[in-house]
Order: C-alpha cells, then structure tokens, then sequence
C-alpha cells in the first residue's frame, strides 16, 4: 500500500513539475508527452490521498503519510486552479454575445490521419452542422478527390491548399470567397499554413474580415523536441500582425500538437501579457470543460486536447464540440464563432 501511494505521489509530482516549467524548459525529452496528460495527475493525487488514509496506511510512518498527503493536496489546489476556468463561459464571451450587431460563423477543423479518415463522414459532418469554414490537416492528393467525389465543393466551393513535402497537406475551405489567400501564413518551420481572408456582413451593415488558418505543427518526438517548440512559438507572428491591424481578426484551426497545460502554448497565445495583441483557445473560451481529441478510435478514450480553434480580437468561440471521424485519430472539432 505504502509502495503504491509514492508511485502515486512521485508521478504526481513529476507531471505536476512538467506544467510548471517555463516555455524555455518545455523541449526537454519526454517532457511534452508528460504535460499532456496534465488532467489526468488529478486522479493520481486523489488515489495517493486516499491511500493515505487506508487501515494499512496507519501503520506506516506519520512522517510518510504527511508527505504523500502534502504533495496529493499541493496538487489537487494547482489542478483546481487550472480546471476551474474550463467550467463557464469566459467574461469576453459573454461580453461578446451582448453586442447586437454581432454575426456567427460555424467551423471545423480535423486531422485527417495521412488521408485515412473518412472523406464521405467529413461532408456530412460539413451539410449536418452547417460548417461555413473546414479546415483540414493531412490531406493528400486521393483524399481531396473523395473529397470533392462526396460533394465538398458544392458545399463549400472556395479552397486553399498546400503542402510543404508534396505528400501531406493542410487546406482551407470555405463557403464564402477567399482573399489574399497564401500557401503558408506562417512560415512555418513544420508545414505549409495555408490561409484566406473572408468578410462577413454583421446585422449592422458593417464588415467582419477574419483570416482562416490551417494550423499543422510538428509532433513532440525523438529528434524533433526542438522542432516542435519552435513550430508553435512560430504562430505568435499572428499577434504582431492583428496589433497593427486591428481591422483584421484571425481565426487558427487545426492540429496544434500542443494542450493549453503546454507552455508553448499559452506563450503563443500571450494571454495576460502586458500590452500588445493577445489570441484565445475556444475550449477554455467556451466553458465547456475538457474537449480532448486525441486519440480517437483506439482502446482508450481521447486524453489530450491537441487540436485548438484558436481567435483574437473581437472573435469568440460561444460553443465547442468534439466529434469523432471514422479512420481518423483525431476527433473533428466543431465551433460557433461570433465575430
């Protein structure tokens, strides 16, 4: 018992110490991996507590049972202030759905597994939830055409796509027109980021331009830690650009091969930084709790919340869902924006 309450604890400790680290520690080995499962270090200080508190527990030493309760209890207060704001809507949405002018778009975002996912399961997800803007990661070349066989382009008939490797793609297609569309947003060091603008008539006669991005990183990995650190602090370009123009909201959709409790991640966003533009992930905006979305379709629920809908400005997620694609390894993530 005693043996299993400081496996417990120590892992406990461990991934709690893995969320702590700043952004310049976050590309150690192994350490993305373990920061992803963040979440899940709340059950584990949970069972070392309560097993603390067994008949058997007794017997062992106070001095030991104090320290597995003292790093169980540190731990359930820092997952609590980091659970505690996925429970309700944040103040910038509901102060965003109080402006009357206020216009809605629905989007999609999907990884698309190498092409594997199911083309025909895609646009029905698109014509049942009424999706305005999809945007896709791993594409290739047959899976656009099962696409296009399964009737996308009548549903979405305005498109950009790219591809870095000439194999697999990230595209973006919409249902409105798409202006100065690019190949790669970013200048991603991962994969082509391809984008376009769109406007959209609010109720007041006025414009929305947003620019849709179809977010690919690189995945943590042997060789890569560097890379995939990198890839994500890349992104932060974005709020350089809507700092200057402030006429031009971003929408980022995709596979961030990231969660919130990475570092990286929320640099990127630059929430709570003193001046300057800052972006904002719709799970954490939507109040919704946990949306995770990898893996899917394996033995084991979705853990991690790798794939993000990410906006700025005057752009809020009002709802987030995540819904499972047949072939693919990662759920779709569906939205309601309001601009």
């Amino acid at each position: 018992m005693r043996t299993v309450a400081w496996m417990l604890a120590a892992t406990t400790a461990l991934g709690v110490c893995c969320r702590l680290l700043p952004a310049s520690l976050s590309d150690l080995p192994f350490l993305p991996w373990l920061a992803s499962v963040t979440p899940l270090y709340a059950v584990t200080a949970a069972l070392a507590l309560a097993f603390t508190f067994a008949p058997r527990a007794r017997r062992h030493r106070h001095v030991s049972r104090r320290i597995i309760r003292m790093v169980a209890i540190a731990a359930l207060v820092l997952e609590t202030m980091w659970l505690a704001p996925l429970a309700s809507p944040s103040a910038r949405v509901n102060q965003v759905l109080e402006t009357s002018s206020a216009a809605q778009i629905r989007v999609m975002t999907c990884n698309v597994y190498k092409g594997a996912a199911s083309a025909q399961s895609i646009v029905n997800a698109v014509r049942e939830q009424h999706v305005q803007v999809l945007a896709l990661q791993e594409t290739t070349v047959d899976f656009v055409e099962e696409l296009e066989a399964a009737g996308i382009n009548e549903l979405l008939p305005h498109s950009e796509r790219s591809s870095s490797d000439g194999v697999y793609g990230n595209g973006v297609w919409s249902a409105y027109p798409l202006a100065d569309v690019a190949t790669d947003d970013i200048g991603s060091s991962a994969s082509a980021m391809p984008a376009g603008t769109v406007s959209i008539e609010r109720e007041d006669g006025s414009i929305a331009r947003v620019r849709l991005v179809s977010v690919h990183t690189c995945s943590p990995g042997p060789g890569y830690w560097d890379l995939w650190r990198r890839s994500i602090e890349e992104i932060g370009v974005v709020r350089e650009r809507v700092a200057t123009d402030n006429g031009l909201g971003y929408v980022l959709l995709g596979d961030f091969n990231a969660t919130y409790d990475h570092a990286p991640f929320r640099e990127m966003l630059g929430e709570g930084e003193a001046g300057g533009a800052s972006l904002h992930d719709a799970a954490r905006e939507a109040g919704q709790g946990i949306v995770a979305t990898w893996p899917s379709g394996a033995a084991v629920p979705p853990l991690c919340g790798i794939d993000h809908v990410v906006t700025s400005g005057g752009i809020a997620a009002t709802d987030l869902e995540a819904l499972p694609i047949p072939g693919s390894d990662h759920t779709a993530l569906l939205a309601t924006l309001t601009l």
